[in-house]
């Protein structure tokens, strides 16, 4: 995104959720300007949200390359799973 997104996300009123919507500033960025965009594959979470924010913490948490298999047994102890 261009600097131009700054000045366009003061102008932007709350939307969803009370709060500024970067996408609603982005609308307007794009009826000034070309915008490019990632099309992502995968999964992903709303951290804008308490919720979303610990189910991404602990999905990556797992899947940490040297602590994932740690943090998993851990996970799994507290939450009383057997193996």
């Amino acid at each position: 995104l261009s600097a131009d997104i700054w000045a366009l996300l003061a102008k932007t009123p709350p939307g969803a959720g009370d709060e500024i919507q970067l996408t609603d500033a982005i609308d307007m960025l794009i009826e000034k300007e070309t915008v490019e965009a990632y099309h992502m594959k995968g999964k992903s979470h709303d951290c804008g949200n308490k919720l979303g924010y610990m189910q991404a913490f602990v999905e990556y948490g797992i899947r940490h390359n040297s602590l994932g298999a740690e943090f998993k047994a851990w996970l799994e102890e507290e939450m009383g799973i057997k193996k």
